[in-house]
């Protein structure tokens, strides 16, 4: 499988914060519709966030790593 650039994280991770923020203030909405009447909604108030942060692991788990300067055998060379 194809990973992601850090663009491609990025965008990704960023619409799941806005549709999991989305979806939470639709279960909220519906808690206080249905208050007073006995009924509950079936999902509850966290759900999405925390099914957010599990899918954030996994996009970053599927992105390609930053090249990191430090670990290049020729920085040393350069750095001289």
């Amino acid at each position: 499988m194809k990973k992601f650039n850090e663009f491609e994280s990025d965008l990704i991770q960023h619409a799941l914060d806005y549709y999991a923020a989305h979806l939470e203030a639709e279960v909220e909405a519906m808690q206080k519709k249905t208050e007073g009447t006995g009924l509950r909604p079936v999902i509850a108030p966290g759900f999405y966030n925390m099914q957010v942060k599990d899918l954030k692991f996994k996009v970053t788990e599927l992105t390609k790593k930053r090249n990191n300067r430090d670990g290049c055998p020729y920085t040393k060379i350069i750095k001289k």
